[in-house]
């Protein structure tokens, strides 16, 4: 019997996505997946790819859509001068918001 051969400890690689989908909407926007498809994705037409049932959007193009459909902005400009000066709130925080907190991963 043979023993498997042991492999170097290697650090994490940090990948940022490019694209967003119906199935990374959840955890990269904040959208599910029906509100996704209904709403973003007429919005942002020109830029969206599908591959088979899955449909891609950029997701630079997907933010901006979302800010676009922000409410208080008509002129599409931030309605705040100085977003880099205010302090982020925690993930902890916005969770408990709205009557959530969080939990473990899979």
């Amino acid at each position: 019997m043979t023993t498997p051969r042991p492999r170097k400890p290697r650090p994490p690689v940090v990948v940022r996505p490019s694209f967003v989908s119906q199935d990374s909407s959840p955890a990269l926007l904040g959208l599910c997946r029906r509100k996704f498809l209904d709403v973003l994705v007429p919005k942002c037409a020109c830029d969206v790819v599908r591959v088979g049932r899955t449909v891609l959007i950029p997701l630079d193009v997907a933010e901006a859509a979302l800010r676009a459909l922000s409410p208080g902005r008509e002129d599409g400009t931030d309605s705040k001068a100085d977003d880099d000066n205010v302090t982020p709130i925690s993930v902890d925080a916005v969770l408990a918001k709205v009557g959530m907190r969080r939990s473990a991963g899979r």
